[in-house]
């Protein structure tokens, strides 16, 4: 009751302003609860009071004041709060246990304190910390006023959005009705859209299709073919289709609009007709260019074509009868005067003369020289050198007659006939892929019906051409010239094949045809001038010097070109008669060797012509005449071994036979009179007979080269066979003192520059 008594005290000070301000409750322990002292400033009395009535029920506000009286004589009631009636001493060293592990207990037990006045100066300190809370309340009570009256500001804002908030959903709430009102609309809208849309279409495709324009009238009855002539004709081709699609239906309007549909399509026929026709008249004027009018005016207006094609037969007949026609006389008339004009470009054509066995001295016209033509005007009928430029198709260059002609220019026929034939195929493949196009509309039968069409019109240009190749190859013995050609006729058809035009493929066949069996019989003379020229006396008698004979450098030069030709393509045909004239050639070069007595010239010969294949094999640098440049390699180095006995037998032939006879039997045992007698031989005509092998190597071999490959061979062989002839002597322990192997081979030496 004194503390109610007393908060009515304080409350009775308070202004009516401060009693209508109610403070949140402030978050306080336990300790913060305590009433402040009689000594308070009246301003920390309000804000208590203000605290207790917000935050503290009343029976809890009176029992804080009974505590907050008690508070000061806490210290006197300890020992009455305590019962020790209560306590279990069965306990007390469990508590005491406890207590000493508390760190402030067990401290204050260190220093020998009484735990009671250690509890009368907590109670102390509390009180000192109460005062300094509230000191602290009396310096803040100001902000927690202030901080009250904007808090309750804010309710009031608040107070007011909520206002504006529930007025907005309201609005909100009319705005979704309206909405869902105009969806309804919008949906019934669109069937509406959607049904006339669909009513549209139907009708204006049927409008389409039977109404025609005056200005579309006029421009087909009297109007030139152009692009606007060609747009409004497509346009009456789709109404003709609807009509025609139509015409089981009751519309009169469909009736009605047919005759006048056929009226323009008769006079669309006869434009499109004469319009053709016209133009292709202008493809036979001279000079004139076909591909350029191809792009320009036929497949730019194809779809006219397309028209006549589908509604008037007659008028798609006629104009493509008078285009093959026209482009039939137009290509043959061309490629006639083109091949005729080539063949005045021709050099020299190859005779039998000019086979690989025909004599020298026939080649050049015979005794008196009553050949017309001269060897000189003939170029090198077995060396193929730069003829092979010609199958080099990355040139797409074509010799143009009148140029050549005031340039007075010659050339080899498989030039011409890459000419011709290049521009043969360009010209048909444009063609073929020009009536592909412009003449075929169902594509199952365009392939067939652009064939048929494309025979008709060259056909005339495929006989010109067989013509100009057959001229030539029926007088031809030219056999590189002849398989130029079929290499080209090849590359042609590979390159037809690229551009897929199967139309020449007859064409390049038939020209196979023609070429090859001709080459064959030419290769064939060949063989049998070898084999005419190994029984000829007046041949093989006019043999008489070690050097290479005319007949060699044919064969090499011949015979690399068809190798070289050959690489690539692997033809066994082709390969086999290589091997047959190389077998020729190698027996009438053995039997001009026998015109020689001796020995050692017989073997330079042939070392002389070995040497001669073996140089122009190399000069070809291709990988086809590996197989047959090892051949002669081979051939080449039997000769030279031969060779180099037959120098070193005149002058060590006794040593040699000594070391011959121990490698045949190694048991021999040699008298040492033999041995001392033949290595005193040695000692004593070493040097001059070095001399004599040098200057006879030199006669035979004139060529640097090879004489100094003979020679090394001659000089090494000597040292093999004197380095064996000393491990003989080695054997037989002899007291003579032979002549050093380094000895030999410093004299050696001062012979490698002879040549």
């Amino acid at each position: 009751m004194a503390s109610q008594t007393t908060s009515g005290q304080i409350s009775s000070s308070i202004t009516e302003e401060t009693l209508n301000k109610t403070l949140p409750p402030v978050p306080t322990s336990d300790e913060e609860k305590t009433p402040p002292t009689q000594n308070s400033p009246n301003a920390l009395r309000e804000l208590d009071i203000l605290l207790r009535d917000s935050t503290t029920p009343e029976g809890q506000q009176e029992g804080d004041d009974n505590n907050e009286e008690g508070l000061s004589d806490s210290g006197d009631s300890l020992d009455e709060d305590i019962d020790f009636n209560q306590i279990t001493f069965d306990e007390v060293d469990d508590h005491l246990l406890a207590f000493q592990e508390d760190e402030i207990v067990s401290q204050a037990l260190e220093n020998e304190m009484d735990l009671r006045e250690y509890a009368k100066q907590i109670a102390q300190e509390k009180i000192s910390v109460q005062r300094d809370l509230e000191n602290n309340y009396l310096e803040h009570v100001q902000s927690f006023v202030d901080l009250h009256t904007e808090i309750q500001s804010c309710d009031e804002v608040l107070g007011r959005m909520e206002e504006l908030l529930s007025l907005f959903q309201s609005d909100l709430g009319n705005i979704s009705g309206e909405i869902q009102s105009l969806q309804e609309q919008s949906t019934f809208m669109s069937v509406k859209l959607k049904n006339r849309k669909a009513v549209e279409n139907r009708l204006g495709k049927a409008l389409q299709g039977m109404v025609i324009p005056p200005d579309v009238i006029k421009k087909i009855t009297e109007g030139d073919v152009d692009e606007v002539w060609l747009e409004y004709l497509l346009t009456i081709n789709k109404q003709m289709r609807f009509v025609k699609a139509n015409q089981h239906r009751p519309i009169k309007a469909l009736r009605n609009v047919g005759p006048e549909l056929e009226k323009l399509r008769l006079k669309a026929a006869a434009t499109i007709r004469d319009f053709f026709i016209s133009r292709i008249q202008l493809l036979c004027v001279p000079n004139a260019n076909i591909q350029i009018m191809q792009q320009s005016v036929f497949l730019k207006y194809k779809e006219l074509h397309f028209f006549v094609l589908e509604r008037h037969h007659d008028a798609a007949r006629e104009i493509r009868q008078t285009y093959m026609n026209s482009l039939r006389w137009y290509f043959s008339n061309h490629f006639e005067r083109y091949s005729k004009g080539l063949i005045k470009l021709q050099t020299t054509i190859a005779d039998k003369s000019d086979l690989i066995g025909i004599e020298e001295n026939v080649r050049k016209g015979g005794l008196f020289g009553s050949s017309k033509v001269t060897l000189k005007d003939k170029t090198n009928l077995f060396a193929l050198g730069d003829r092979s430029d010609t199958l080099r198709m990355q040139d797409p260059g074509v010799i143009l007659v009148h140029v050549a002609e005031a340039k007075e220019q010659k050339y080899q026929f498989e030039q011409l006939f890459r000419s011709f034939n290049l521009t043969l195929i360009d010209n048909a493949s444009s063609e073929y892929l020009f009536i592909y196009e412009f003449f075929s509309r169902d594509l199952n039968t365009a392939a067939d019906n652009a064939k048929s069409i494309f025979q008709f019109i060259f056909e005339p240009a495929e006989k010109v051409g067989m013509n100009f190749t057959k001229n030539y190859v029926e007088n031809s013995y030219d056999a590189v010239g002849l398989l130029l050609c079929i290499r080209i006729n090849t590359q042609l058809a590979l390159e037809l094949q690229r551009r897929r035009v199967p139309a020449l493929e007859g064409y390049t066949n038939a020209t196979n045809m023609l070429i090859w069996p001709r080459f064959q019989y030419v290769m064939s003379l060949h063989i049998d001038s070898l084999k005419k020229m190994f029984q000829s006396k007046s041949v093989m008698s006019a043999v008489k010097d070690i050097h290479p004979h005319y007949i060699t450098r044919r064969y090499s030069e011949f015979a690399a070109s068809l190798l070289v030709l050959n690489d690539g393509y692997d033809d066994p045909i082709l390969s086999k008669s290589v091997h047959k004239m190389r077998d020729e050639f190698e027996a009438v070069l053995s039997r001009m060797s026998h015109e020689f007595p001796e020995a050692p010239r017989r073997i330079a010969f042939l070392i002389n012509n070995y040497d001669l294949i073996v140089s122009v094999f190399q000069e070809t640098h291709s990988r086809a005449v590996e197989g047959e440049l090892d051949y002669m390699k081979q051939l080449l180095s039997l000769q030279t071994s031969a060779f180099v006995d037959e120098q070193l037998k005149p002058y060590f032939g006794a040593m040699i036979d000594c070391v011959k006879k121990s490698e045949q039997q190694p048991q021999m045992i040699f008298e040492i009179p033999d041995l001392e007698r033949i290595s005193s031989h040695f000692a004593q005509t070493w040097r001059q007979s070095l001399k004599s092998i040098n200057a006879s190597v030199i006669q035979y071999f004139s060529n640097f080269k090879n004489g100094t490959t003979v020679l090394h061979a001659v000089l090494g062989q000597l040292i093999v066979y004197y380095t064996k002839f000393l491990d003989i002597l080695e054997k037989r322990n002899l007291r003579i003192h032979p002549v050093g192997v380094q000895t030999v081979m410093v004299e050696i030496k001062k012979f490698r520059s002879t040549f």
